[in-house]
């Protein structure tokens, strides 16, 4: 997984209109005055495509305004149209510096001893072998991030025997001109439909509706009780069981009694009173109860207080004690379900499986080519940057922009959206950090896998804190 401009759907591509021929025409001219001025202008053929009468006009002031250009010019010498969101296919094109040579390997052979330390270590692979363990000659330019990223192979050279020269000073600056994309608006404003909804069974809050039920018959009661999603639980012999599910119900409560040093016949009459009273009682919603914290809470303040259920007071002090004793799980995924049980389709958000002692932390960030690599994103197990995964890349500038920024470039950023009026706002974007990393704990295994496959010794073990799920109050 990379972060990048997503394709547009083919519902978007059938309803954005292209713009106006004459738009694009215009366009042309006015990058030649650019280029006429001095400037090296490139993603013309995404600009075609996406601009209209409207940011045409909008460029025309911010940009090409022979002033606009002059000021441009004192910081920048190139000039690059990119666009975040959905594109359709033939735009999606890599930002030029992550394809072209932006820096060249200068090595003094009379130095080189042929170690190979620098092929070793390149993470690029931009060096290969001559055969005598000296590197070749032929190399690949376009893969070196430069200077500021990277460096590992001037630093690990016992000879001191290489540096590196930029290729084209054109690259030390770069303009970038964010257009407004009508195919990301067209899909904000026309989301997908889910293709099926399945409820995730731990986020139970519906209310409590009961078909009429016999009280005093414990049995068939839990089936109702069952069915509309009330499930007490009741821990008897050292083992917490659903009670509806019991097979004798009568024969559980009295053993409950004795394990917890209750009269069984208060028992039986404290779990009648509670299945008498819950059709009737207000606020309470699906899900499980300590059903042994509501029969000793009963017991206690109901039945030996002889508090009159049927008025509206003792309703809503039993809804009160029955709500207090609902259960917060914490669900840690396949720990909690039994061996062999299959889980409900589309609920992998629910079970969430965080296990072993450590999590990665990014601790060296100005050394992570971020999307260009992004390693540690499609080798982990859990996920490949979705919703579900452990790892995902967060972009914090356009996307057009990272590879310019992890190089050490210059790069500004100019808004044809309409917030920025006029060249004077455009944003400076050097030493701004373009992306981070989210770490989800509650899907990483900590297999190591990340740490051990990262290039640059970005990723580091942190003691995992384990989030228990439990109830702020």
């Amino acid at each position: 997984m990379t972060v990048q401009n997503p394709v547009a759907s083919s519902a978007s591509r059938r309803r954005v209109a292209p713009p106006p021929a004459a738009a694009g025409a215009e366009l042309e001219a006015l990058a030649q005055q650019a280029v006429a001025a001095g400037f090296h202008v490139e993603g013309l053929a995404l600009a075609r495509a996406l601009v209209d009468g409207t940011v045409l006009e909008r460029l025309r002031r911010l940009l090409f305004d022979a002033a606009a250009l002059a000021e441009a010019k004192r910081r920048a010498r190139r000039i690059e149209f990119i666009a975040e969101g959905p594109l359709p296919p033939e735009l999606l094109l890599e930002p030029s510096a992550k394809s072209q040579p932006i820096y060249r390997q200068i090595v003094d052979y009379a130095l080189c001893k042929g170690c190979r330390l620098c092929i070793q270590v390149c993470p690029k692979r931009v060096y290969s072998d001559d055969g005598f363990g000296k590197p070749d000659e032929q190399r690949r330019d376009e893969e070196c991030t430069g200077n500021s990223q990277c460096a590992q192979c001037i630093y690990i050279c016992p000879e001191r025997a290489i540096s590196l020269e930029m290729v084209n000073p054109l690259y030390e600056s770069t303009l970038f001109v964010e257009l407004p994309n009508p195919y990301a608006a067209d899909a904000a404003a026309n989301p997908p439909p889910a293709d099926f909804a399945v409820a995730n069974p731990l986020a139970v809050s519906a209310g409590l509706t009961f078909d009429p039920y016999d009280a005093e018959d414990l049995k068939a009661a839990n089936r109702a009780l069952d069915e509309a999603g009330f499930y007490p639980l009741i821990e008897t012999m050292g083992v917490a069981g659903h009670f509806v599910d019991s097979r004798d119900p009568d024969a559980e409560l009295e053993r409950w009694a004795r394990e917890n040093g209750r009269a069984p016949e208060l028992a039986r009459r404290a779990a009648r009173t509670v299945y008498r009273a819950l059709p009737s009682l207000s606020g309470l919603t699906q899900g499980q109860y300590d059903f042994g914290a509501i029969l000793h809470a009963v017991i206690d303040e109901v039945l030996h207080a002889d508090i009159e259920i049927d008025s509206a007071g003792g309703r809503q002090r039993l809804a009160e004690l029955i709500g207090q004793a609902r259960v917060s799980q914490a669900y840690l995924g396949a720990k909690r379900r039994p061996i062999g049980g299959l889980l409900p389709p589309g609920t992998s958000t629910a079970w969430k499986t965080p296990y072993g002692n450590e999590v990665p932390v990014y601790t060296r960030l100005e050394k992570c080519l971020g999307p260009e690599c992004a390693l540690c994103v499609t080798h982990c197990p859990e996920g490949g940057g979705g919703e579900t995964s452990a790892i995902r890349i967060v972009p914090l500038v356009p996307t057009g922009a990272m590879p310019a920024l992890v190089r050490g470039l210059r790069a500004w950023l100019l808004k044809a959206d309409g917030s920025h009026a006029a060249i004077g706002d455009m944003e400076d974007l050097f030493g701004q950090q373009p992306f981070v990393f989210e770490v989800d704990p509650d899907y990483c295994k900590s297999c190591g896998i990340c740490i051990s496959c990262c290039p640059h010794d970005v990723i580091e073990g942190a003691p995992r804190q384990f989030d228990m799920g439990e109830q702020k109050q």
